[in-house]
This record gives C-alpha cells, structure tokens and sequence, in this order.
C-alpha cells in the first residue's frame, strides 16, 4: 500500500470519475467501496427471467448540456439516444409532463395556440387547479407531509413550455449506455494505477494513523458519518421499492409514469424495457418488469436518498464542513459528501473538477 497516491472512498458515479482523472494523470488510486459492487446508486441488474436491466435504486437517465462531460463519457460507453418522456396519471387518466401545452390542452379541454399560454398560465385559477392535479399530492408523498402543507406558490417555479415538446429533459445530450450502465462502471476503473476493494468502509481514524495517513482522501459517502455523527445525523428521504414481473409484453408503455394524488402511496412506476427500445429482443418479449416507488421516512441504516434542507440540517451540515477543513488532504464530494441533490452529469462534472492538477489537495 505504500505506492498508493490517493484514496478515492465511494465507487459510485463520483468516485468512479475521480479515479478514472487521478490515475489518468499517473497518480497511483486505492478505491474504497462499502459494497460488494461497485456503481452506487446507478448499479443495476439483469433480471434472469426476462434480461432486462433493472435500475435497482429508481431510474437513472443521463442527460447533460455540458460538451465536457459528454465527451469525457463517451470516451467509455455509447448511449443509445434514448429520449425522457414521463406520463402523469391523475383521477384514471394520462397526461404528458413536463407542463406544456400537450397537458395544459388535455387537462382543461380546451385549444390554446403557443401564443395563448402565457396569458392562460397567468390566471390564478387555472394555476391552482394544476397544482392541485400534478404537484400537490406528489410533493405530499415526497417528503412526508400533509397536502394542506404544500405551498401552492410552488406552480410559479414550475417551468411552461409553450410547445407541444414532451421531451422531459431540456438537454441535448441523452441516453442509456448501450451495454449497461455497470459496463460503464468497469471501463472507468479499468486502468493500470487503479486497484479497487469491494467491501470496504473508509475509516477515517484508521486512515489517520495508517502508513498512507496524509495521502489525498476523496470520500462520498455520508460526510456526519465520516466523522462519527459528532454533531448528529443530518436528515434524509428514503425510498422503498417494489418490483414485480409481469406476464405481458407492456404495462405502460413507456418507462416512467407518476401517481400525483395524494392517496396512491407510491409516487412512481419504472418499467425498465422501455429503457433499451434498440433492444427489440427485449421489447417484444411477454414478459415485463416494473417497480413501484414509495417515499418513506429515513432512519439510521436506511438508504439515504434527498437531503432534507432546513435550517438546522445546514446548521448541522456547517458544523461537519469546519471539521473538513482541519483536514487539508481531505475532499469530500458527490451526493452524499456534499449534502445535496445532484444529476448524474452534475456530478461528473464536479468530479472532473476537483480530481483535476489545479485543485489537487495539499498532502
């Protein structure tokens, strides 16, 4: 181990990205990842009976704008162009998100021309009653509380297209790896000066008195966690899922549907074929695979999934950032290093940036 330059603690899609740039750059990297497997929260499987690839923690659907990022993944995987597009189902019937005017024409029964519906979106009334459909039971079930809670100002943030559009992202760039996304995953850490152990935790006070102790750390998971809750556990959304294989050739017919109202527990159906339609072995199978979502309260042990921002979990959250800096060689980023919600094009990015000559850590 005394030939190792940097430790990189996380092998999601964070990890993964630091250790691809570091070992890039001739640096010597020991990838640390508490699970058997790497790929994080990306990590799927293939379903024996049906060989579909199943996203084992929700859907997952890169998209970026930034030409960095795009090239840099493309170097390791080819996406198969895939295109987002999400129904919602509210009272027995099926509409088109994001907000446009395939929803807003369906929904109020009426024609508006693009020209049309910026003046029709003023109306308080028409605003309601869309909050009312699309978003207030769903943000309900999402974090846990009451409809009555649930800001209806929130419709105002709400982007309109004025377009038929009903590709769900805005990005240019989309897809799924053609090969999987745990293909990806390997051809990332495929590389002579990175060497990769599975069912390791990173233990910060074994590292500070281990002979690699001062070597630059690159940790994503939990950063209360990383420092032994000495503050307290920062707050979390959970989720829980269930999956279920179906005997027809399509249950949806397409790969994500919403459940808006408030009294249908789960928030989210997956049904994974749709993900690969070049695939068409696949899609013309009997069979299905599809996977409920159900936000849930969070608890120690429970997978973390949306931090809760309030102001005493950033409070809590600056506490854990003061103890970061005491540690110079350390940098604590991705999802659950840094506390916040990121895309998975966000997160490569922000790994490129840190794992980069300009921003390495002092030793």
């Amino acid at each position: 181990m005394q030939n190792i330059d940097a430790i990189v603690a996380g092998a999601g899609i964070w990890g993964c990205t630091v250790a691809r740039s570091l070992a890039e750059q001739g640096r010597r990297v020991l990838v640390l990842e508490s699970r058997p497997v790497v790929g994080g929260n990306v990590r799927c499987e293939t379903d024996p009976e049906t060989g579909i690839e199943v996203h084992m923690y929700g859907s997952h659907i890169f998209h970026t704008h930034l030409d960095g990022v795009w090239k840099f993944m493309r170097r390791f995987i080819e996406f198969n162009g895939y295109q987002h597009k999400v129904l919602a189902r509210y009272r027995g019937r099926t509409y088109f998100l994001p907000v446009g005017l395939a929803l807003v024409n369906k929904f109020f029964g009426v024609e508006l021309a693009p020209s049309e519906l910026p003046a029709f979106m003023d109306d308080e009334t028409h605003r309601k009653r869309l909050f009312d459909a699309f978003f207030k039971g769903y943000t309900s079930k999402q974090w846990g509380r009451p409809p009555d809670e649930i800001d209806p100002a929130i419709i105002r943030r709400v982007p309109v297209r004025a377009s038929y559009d009903v590709n769900y992202f805005n990005d240019v760039n989309q897809g799924i790896p053609l090969t999987g996304y745990n293909s990806l995953f390997d051809r990332l850490l495929d590389h002579p000066n990175i060497v990769v152990e599975c069912g390791r935790e990173f233990d910060m006070s074994a590292h500070m008195s281990s002979a690699l102790a001062g070597r630059p750390v690159y940790y994503s998971g939990p950063i209360d966690r990383l420092f032994g809750y000495r503050y307290g556990e920062l707050p979390w959304r959970s989720l829980r899922f269930e999956q279920e294989t179906l005997g027809i050739s399509d249950f949806q017919g397409t790969s994500v549907v919403n459940y808006t109202e408030a009294d249908v527990p789960y928030t989210r159906i997956h049904e994974f074929k749709h993900y690969h339609p070049e695939n068409r072995e696949i899609m013309l199978r009997t069979k299905t695979v599809i996977m409920r979502e159900y936000p849930c309260a969070w608890k120690s042990g429970d997978e973390p999934y949306y931090p809760v921002n309030t102001e005493e979990s950033q409070s809590l959250l600056a506490k854990y950032h003061e103890e970061c800096k005491r540690h110079p060689w350390l940098v604590v980023g991705g999802r659950l290093g840094e506390y916040r919600y990121y895309d998975m094009d966000q997160s490569v990015g922000r790994a490129l940036e840190v794992a980069s000559k300009e921003n390495l850590p002092q030793q």
